[in-house]
């Protein structure tokens, strides 16, 4: 089955308050994921990181073989039309 989106460890925050923690999952092409928790509990914060809307602290994102934590700004402008929010 092809990988579509692998987060490993991913830690991103706000100020001084990290919000995930060691988050980690695998999503194939033809899963079906849903996001669900409470207010703050950082479902947002989540989608944003995978398109670097939000910088993580640590961690990797690799979306469709690549990993989006390091693509130039260029790169990562022509890979955000392949993601979607």
């Amino acid at each position: 089955m092809h990988t579509v989106l692998e987060v490993r460890n991913l830690r991103a925050g706000y100020a001084d308050r990290e919000i995930l923690k060691g988050i980690s999952f695998t999503l194939n092409a033809d899963d079906f994921f849903a996001i669900i928790g409470p207010s703050g509990a950082g479902k947002s914060t989540l989608i944003r990181c995978v398109n670097r809307l939000v910088e993580p602290m640590s961690g990797e994102v690799i979306f469709n073989g690549k990993d989006v934590l390091k693509l130039s700004p260029a790169d990562l402008r022509k890979e955000r039309r392949n993601i979607g929010m």
